[in-house]
């Protein structure tokens, strides 16, 4: 961190004891040829596999850094080095009990990808299968407890040193550092992962996931069938071999939006080198590291979102995203709101396609972090995962919008959670819960009642919005007076003319 000039990061997490000097020399008339971003980037590669994962994580979280830092960040996809060859033999002899000679019958010394757990080598079976192998780095599960440790306690010191620190989860950000890793570094949870999403598309002969070779696979090396095909973003060559680009942007988004929508597991990780388009126009998934949960809940809670973007409706947004989980210990829902409606504001015609591009969506996301909303890793995994999959579809086609698959998704869903049958299905547990509910209140009262008398009754309130419920009411309260007195006058003009004509 000093060598890439960082002296507010090393302050922050306590690590002055460490210097040698009790500060960070820099030489005024050095050209800073670097940003700090570029600088924050070069220092994480150069700390290694965690750090690196951190970076990566980082950049896929727009809801907490701004785009100068993401943009920068991203460029961690593809900054390893590849191992020595004699390296990755040592591992898969140790792991399959043969040398790799007796193993395969032929094997690729060059990588096809280096990534910060693993490289991938294309490999032949002796009985002619075409197979890639990936192979996990030697002592990258120690390094990565030694490093997610260190990490931990790192977080713990800035979040008493930066007074920033109350709006950033820096616990669940480590948190999901480590389940990420934790999941991609078992080669074997990986390749269940891929069964599953074979099972979930097995009625779709258009979706190609590849066979796992069991006998050939362990934590440490997984061996799966060899996709061959055209990378999806690879403009021109899709163009030579004939593919409509415009009907690839909308099944390869359908994949992701399947899966989500339908299932209960994605792949989480739609990068364009992860999908391939075959030969015979049949799309090829890889790479099965990471997989998100989804549940009809969050389901219908995104749906919420996307309609209260398209309708404007900034109270309907701050609620959607709430219910979500985008928390703060000191959120200003009035500042939210104003933040919102002028953005709004400037886009009064606003549609799905104009939410697509990156400047509007840049923006939406700096209301989210200037009022210190933050996503949990789970909903913005979803999130990520689709805003990835929409620039898919927008390499392939610039005029692709992916609102109409959304609406069609999430009418489907409606439709399936609020039939008949769906209800019906939905009874007994209701009224499980309910019978539940009755029998736990009477104790539950008890000790409200209890904790009144001995004067341990604490109550909350959040008055947040209030005065907007207050004009309101005002409104309502000022219509029934209005009304109150038009209907004396009425009544007071009845009697008055029903005496006057009595007195005749």
């Amino acid at each position: 961190m000093s060598k890439y000039r960082l002296a507010e990061l090393v302050r922050t997490l306590g690590l002055q004891q460490f210097l040698r000097l009790p500060w960070i020399p820099s030489n005024p008339f050095h050209k800073q040829v670097y940003t700090k971003p570029q600088r924050t980037r070069m220092a994480l590669e150069e700390l290694g596999t965690t750090c690196v994962k951190l970076g990566q994580i980082l950049s896929t979280r727009v809801d907490l850094l701004p785009p100068e830092y993401i943009l920068e960040l991203v460029k961690l996809q593809d900054s390893m080095r590849a191992l020595p060859l004699d390296v990755i033999k040592k591992v898969i002899r140790d792991e399959l009990g043969r040398p790799v000679e007796e193993v395969f019958a032929s094997f690729d010394p060059i990588p096809l990808g280096v990534a910060s757990i693993g490289q991938v080598h294309a490999a032949t079976l002796h009985d002619g299968t075409e197979v890639v192998v990936k192979v996990r780095k030697l002592g990258v599960v120690e390094q990565i407890a030694e490093d997610t440790a260190i990490l931990r306690q790192l977080s713990a010191a800035a979040a008493k040193r930066w007074e920033g620190a109350q709006y950033y989860d820096l616990e669940g950000i480590v948190q999901e550092i480590t389940e990420s890793l934790t999941t991609e570094t078992d080669y074997i949870r990986e390749g269940h992962s891929a069964e599953y999403c074979a099972r979930f598309f097995q009625g779709d002969p258009s979706i190609h996931i590849p066979k796992i070779f069991w006998e050939f696979t362990t934590a440490r090396v997984i061996t799966m069938e060899r996709i061959r095909g055209i990378c999806i973003l690879d403009l021109e060559p899709l163009d030579k071999a004939g593919f409509d680009r415009k009907e690839l942007a909308k099944r390869s988004v359908s994949i992701w939006l399947k899966m989500i929508f339908e299932g209960e597991a994605f792949h989480a990780d739609p990068h364009p080198g992860n999908l391939f388009v075959e030969s015979d126009g049949r799309l090829g998934l890889v790479d099965f590291g990471m997989l998100g949960v989804t549940d009809d809940e969050v389901r219908e809670h995104l749906a919420s979102v996307l309609k209260a973007i398209l309708d404007r409706d900034a109270d309907l947004l701050i609620d959607s995203l709430t219910e979500l989980g985008a928390v703060s210990r000191d959120l200003s829902r009035d500042s939210m709101r104003a933040d919102l409606k002028h953005m709004m504001g400037r886009y009064p015609t606003l549609s799905m396609a104009e939410l697509q591009q990156s400047s509007t969506l840049e923006e939406l996301f700096s209301v989210v972090r200037r009022n210190h909303m933050q996503l949990p890793s789970n909903t913005f995994l979803l999130l990520k995962t689709m805003s990835m999959a929409q620039s898919m579809g927008k390499g392939l086609d610039p005029d692709f919008d992916m609102f109409p698959l959304l609406e069609s998704n999430v009418k489907q869903l409606l439709k399936k959670r609020y039939s008949p049958l769906a209800i019906g299905r939905r009874l007994p547990s209701a009224a499980a819960d309910l019978a539940i509910l009755a029998m736990g209140l009477p104790r539950r009262l008890n000790r409200i009642v209890k904790s009144a008398e001995r004067g341990e009754l604490k109550i909350r309130t959040d008055v947040s919005g209030l005065e907007l419920h207050l004009e309101h009411l005002e409104r309502i309260v000022k219509r029934v007076v209005i009304g109150l007195i038009a209907a004396a006058i009425i009544v007071g003009l009845a009697i008055f003319f029903l005496a006057y004509s009595l007195g005749r």
